[in-house]
């Protein structure tokens, strides 16, 4: 994939999480916006913090990740 064409979807303000769809079948869910793309790589950070490290042209599809619902616990005060 175009490294331009990278830049301009991780670019998107504001940020939804990705899934990168690799040549090799595999896929990348990119959660935090910390993204550098530049023409020989693409680099972000998974879920745990460490670096993911793709080639642009590894790149086949970039896709909106699906919405994962969270249930924030609401706080009781007990009286």
């Amino acid at each position: 994939m175009n490294f331009n064409e990278i830049r301009r979807i991780v670019g998107a303000r504001p940020f939804e999480p990705l899934v990168f769809h690799l040549d090799n079948g595999e896929t990348q869910r990119i959660n935090h916006p910390e993204i550098i793309v530049t023409d020989v790589m693409v680099i972000a950070v998974d879920d745990i913090g460490k670096p993911v490290y793709i080639a642009p042209e590894a790149i086949t599809a970039i896709r909106h990740a699906p919405k994962t619902s969270r249930r924030l616990k609401r706080a009781t005060s007990k009286r």
